[in-house]
């Protein structure tokens, strides 16, 4: 592995830099693995070239600050685990994929008591040769039927999105903090996060795919300006928005579950009341 890097300083509020690196991740056995063939329950090593390039800035006489950073990854023999539908999850190579993307973050004070803040994720991350990957549970059930054995069923998921990589993501937030009397102080903050459609199973199953959504948090406290104590309401998804984490074909398919699911679901709206006392 090796890493290279360049950093200049233009100005005392600005810094700019450009890195590039290369990475391995180790290969191995798969035992539950051979789909046809006992060569191929080895896996080989996952590498990676890496450039990125971006910024770190103050601007408006430290009022705000920004951050960006504009990013691609190659990818070869990329590491991959797929439930085979039955009971066990399997490790295989996809032959190349790529990761190309853009992050920025913001804060800017619009006042000494309000503060506006953001994040935003571009992303263009694809497999760009996986010829033999997992298959879904309908394209098991059809294999099946055509008289294949259920272990050599792989489809071509070659262009398709990678697992967990939404093409876009961006958070919004205000965070608004004034002193109330002489010694007593009252937060408001409100955030939205958004995201676009993402890809939960590793077969890319479109059945279990997460629909593009946004989650809308929010908080009101009320403590002491030296920190001694504090109470708080906290409001997490609070429009309630249904979604999920990870999800997949239910075990032991070859029982008769092909096409049946099961789904991590995420936490439904939620209001905590907080406390904290130092002493």
């Amino acid at each position: 592995t090796g890493n290279l890097g360049l950093q200049w300083d233009p100005t005392a509020d600005s810094m700019m830099y450009l890195n590039d690196s290369s990475g391995y991740k180790a290969g191995g056995f798969d035992e539950g693995n051979p789909l046809g063939s006992l060569a191929n329950a080895e896996f080989e090593d996952e590498t990676v070239l890496g450039v990125e390039a971006g910024g770190k800035f103050t601007i408006l006489g430290g009022r705000g600050r920004i951050s960006a950073a504009l990013f691609h990854s190659k990818y070869k023999d990329l590491q991959v685990s797929t439930f085979d539908g039955n009971a066990a999850f399997v490790v295989g190579n996809a032959a190349e994929s790529a990761v190309t993307g853009l992050e920025a973050d913001w804060t800017f004070a619009v006042t000494r008591h309000l503060i506006l803040s953001g994040a935003l994720a571009l992303l263009d991350a694809k497999y760009d040769n996986f010829p033999d990957s997992g298959c879904t549970s309908a394209q098991i059930v059809a294999w099946i039927a055509a008289g294949n054995q259920r272990a050599t069923c792989t489809q071509d998921s070659s262009g398709r999105q990678l697992q967990f990589a939404p093409d876009w993501a961006v958070n919004l937030g205000a965070r608004y903090v004034r002193p109330i009397g002489n010694n007593l102080e009252l937060g408001l903050s409100v955030d939205i996060n958004a995201s676009d459609d993402t890809v939960i199973a590793a077969d890319g199953d479109t059945l279990l795919a997460q629909k593009a959504h946004e989650k809308i948090n929010a908080r009101i406290s009320l403590g002491t300006t030296d920190g001694r104590w504090l109470i708080a309401v906290v409001g997490k998804n609070l429009a309630d928005e249904a979604t999920t984490s990870f999800g997949n074909d239910v075990p032991l398919g070859s029982l008769g579950f092909d096409g049946t699911y099961f789904q991590h679901i995420d936490p439904p709206r939620t209001i905590t009341l907080q406390g904290r006392w130092s002493f």
